[in-house]
């Protein structure tokens, strides 16, 4: 959480603008394919299962049978995806916490999906019938890590990755083994964001291109959570001293860019390649394990 000084700064900037039209045409495609599929695979990250909700798929999936797929957990608190996790098992939804990078937890994806469609699949064997393929679709946020998922699960480059979001434009039918089909799908954002707040997580998290947002906002914004969070490491990776961390994000942002030699001919600090240097070291995890979203009593998702 920033500091009421920073969100009144926040709050009294331009509201961001992220929601380009591929994301429209995308909901609708989503929405005819919804009838096709056994079991919806809805991605969120897990350094923010809240903030990942979107909340056009709860009107879409309806009653649809479906897995909440917590991805990234390697960047993850550990402590806090264990408070996420007991939250969850109150709730009457399968869920996994998962690392489609590092392959954590993924063997259990199928067999959850399998197991899910038991009753139908019996009652097919009953009347003598074979029951069709398993057929899934996933779905989430840009950038959340659909695509990684996908290659793990079928051992080849079935999808396009990147660290940028937007990386899947269409959908795509992708075999995994002879009885498993699943439809890839871009990620979707929704079209007006609650709050600022939500807005910067999102975008801290790759969901929202740095360039809609502005590398100088999420860095400052970026740099008052490790104050709070993770001051050690801040601290450790950047070379600061506890002088440097008592100061404002802006000048902390001043001083990284200078241990870190980001500075332009004749010794001036260059911004902006200090900011990209910040982001991509949280993104990378070398600023330590960080969650956004932490749960509450009356957390629902």
């Amino acid at each position: 959480m920033v500091s009421p000084s920073m969100q009144g700064k926040y709050r009294n900037q331009q509201d961001i603008n992220w929601y380009p039209g591929h994301m429209l045409k995308a909901k609708k495609e989503l929405a005819e394919q919804l009838k096709r599929v056994d079991v919806v695979l809805e991605m969120r990250d897990a350094r923010i299962p809240v903030s990942s909700v979107n909340q056009d798929f709860e009107e879409l999936l309806g009653h649809k049978k479906r897995i909440l797929i917590f991805n990234k957990t390697a960047l993850a608190d550990q402590e806090v995806t264990r408070n996420w996790e007991e939250s969850f098992r109150t709730q009457d939804i399968p869920f996994l916490f998962i690392d489609a990078i590092k392959k954590s937890h993924l063997q259990k994806l199928l067999p959850l999906s399998r197991n899910i469609m038991q009753q139908k699949w019996s009652a097919f064997r009953r009347r003598g019938i074979r029951p069709p393929s398993l057929k899934l679709l996933i779905c989430g946020i840009p950038n959340v890590g659909k695509s990684s998922l996908i290659n793990r699960l079928s051992g080849r480059k079935a999808a396009e990755t990147g660290p940028a979001p937007g990386g899947t434009s269409h959908q795509d039918w992708i075999k995994l083994g002879s009885d498993v089909e699943l439809l890839d799908t871009p990620g979707i954002l929704w079209p007006k964001i609650k709050d600022r707040e939500t807005g910067l997580r999102l975008a801290i998290t790759g969901a929202i291109k740095d360039s809609i947002v502005g590398t100088s906002q999420l860095s400052i914004y970026l740099i008052g959570i490790l104050k709070q969070k993770l001051p050690d490491k801040l601290q450790k990776f950047y070379q600061l001293t506890p002088e440097n961390l008592a100061l404002f994000p802006e000048d902390i942002l001043q001083k990284i860019a200078e241990n870190r030699g980001c500075l332009k001919r004749g010794g001036a600090v260059d911004q902006p390649r200090a900011e990209s240097l910040l982001l991509r070291d949280f993104r990378q995890g070398k600023l330590g394990r960080l969650s956004f979203d932490y749960p509450k009593p009356d957390d629902e998702v």
